[in-house]
């Protein structure tokens, strides 16, 4: 009988150590996070925000500079002795010269300049937009796993009833010791949930601290519920609205638009520029019976280029048509993508959103009811232990289950405003500077 007894207490001293474990195991009191400030926190702070605007801010000084005259060319010339004239021999003459190209070309690349700030304009709202959206994202998963954990501390308080149970028939010998062992047990795989969990908060939590460029270090609070979010458009209506509003069909357009006005400047290198001068020569003392004799002479020198080379100018124009297709075809392919990612977002969002209120409404309350129609049974030797812990395994799982669908909705929805470029929730995405 002794030995027996033994290689129970031999067999239960691992499992009462877990079981310490995770009693032992205490939330600490964290800050409230709010998605908002968070948002506004990583607009103000992110650098791959700052280096977007830091390009846009650059390309908007790029379209001054476009349609400037090219530097003006001065000169000076000593003139030989043998350089004579009519009216006297040439001492020096100065000059200076302004090369003018034809105004269609100053004007075409003016506007394709133009269309590149605003691809990069664009480019800009559209990695605002992806901060915004990943901070988003994550802030759900934080939603998630918060809750998680929430609910894995209101089983463990039940199973540390159940377990009390348990011990208390095993001692008045109307339970068995296996009933105590199985206890144990599900405390374990509960406790090793509870570390998953942890792990991929720390995980979370060091992605939102790059986000919002702080110290990795840094805690990260813990989400509030958020409430689910209740679409009011229809499919069509929100890939009409992501086609006027997407930045990213925005940049698309723009740069079509810049590989336009690149081939109409590249077709224009057949018009000439003009180059206009000024020259003023410096004349010595003469011996001619000239009335002029002596005066220094000056002219306005006037001359153009010729395009001549079509080894050079066809090629050039021939590439520009072949980036203006490839810019049309990038546009059809944004629009595509767009089309795939709301739609895709829009039917994520309207699954996990049924499924998240049939958890809400029937399956985790059932799931309740039964556990404490077992729990109750168990306490008065109506049910079996079995019963009990299968009936617990199922509320856990509805409840996380539950939590689980009602972040993949807000994910969802935060993808779907993601994709159409737009604030769901009734503002409007401009791209304002």
């Amino acid at each position: 009988m002794k030995k027996i007894l033994v290689a129970i207490l031999i067999l239960t001293l691992p499992l009462l150590s877990v079981r310490f474990a995770l009693a032992e195991e205490k939330p600490q009191a964290l800050q409230i996070l709010h998605l908002q400030d968070l948002i506004q926190q990583a607009l103000e702070k992110n650098p791959e925000i700052a280096a977007a605007k830091a390009e846009w801010l650059a390309s908007r000084k790029a379209i001054m500079a476009s349609w400037a005259l090219p530097d003006p060319v001065g000169g000076y010339d000593i003139m030989g002795s043998m350089v004579e004239t009519r009216t006297g021999p040439e001492k020096n003459r100065f000059g200076i010269s302004q090369e003018v190209p034809f105004p269609a070309k100053l004007w075409e690349k003016r506007k394709a300049t133009q269309a590149e700030a605003e691809a990069i304009r664009a480019r800009f709202f559209a990695m605002e937009r992806d901060i915004t959206n990943k901070l988003t994202q994550l802030y759900y998963q934080l939603y998630y796993i918060d809750a998680s954990l929430d609910t894995l501390a209101e089983v463990k308080e039940l199973l540390k009833k159940i377990e009390g149970v348990a011990q208390a028939r095993y001692s008045n010998l109307s339970g068995t010791q296996r009933d105590v062992a199985k206890a144990e047990t599900e405390f374990s795989m509960n406790l090793e949930k509870f570390y998953t969990l942890q792990q991929q908060r720390e995980s979370v939590a060091a992605q939102m601290n790059a986000l919002l460029d702080q110290d990795p270090l840094t805690p990260v609070g813990k989400a509030t519920l958020p409430s689910k979010p209740a679409l009011d458009r229809s499919l069509i209506e929100l890939i009409n609205l992501a086609v006027q509003h997407r930045q990213e069909i925005k940049e698309a357009e723009a740069m079509a638009s810049k590989t336009h006005y690149s081939k109409r400047l590249a077709q224009l290198a057949y018009l000439p520029d003009v180059n206009v001068g000024f020259e003023y020569t410096r004349v010595g003392k003469g011996s001619t019976a000239e009335a002029h004799d002596g005066r220094d002479t000056w002219m306005f020198p006037l001359r153009f280029n010729i395009p001549l080379w079509q080894n050079r100018m066809i090629p050039e124009i021939q590439e520009a048509q072949k980036l203006e297709e490839a810019g049309q075809a990038k546009l059809i392919a944004a629009k595509n993508q767009t089309f795939f990612e709301v739609k895709d977002a829009y039917h994520r969002f309207e699954t996990a959103s049924k499924i998240a209120d049939l958890y809400e409404t029937a399956i985790t309350p059932q799931a309740k009811l039964a556990l404490s129609a077992d729990q109750a049974g168990y306490e008065t030797s109506k049910s079996s232990f079995l019963d009990l812990l299968d009936s617990e395994r199922v509320y856990l799982n509805a409840k996380l289950s539950e939590v689980q669908f009602h972040a993949e909705a807000l994910k969802s929805y935060a993808d779907l405003s993601w994709a159409t470029g737009l604030d769901l929730n009734g503002q409007k995405s401009e791209l304002q500077p």
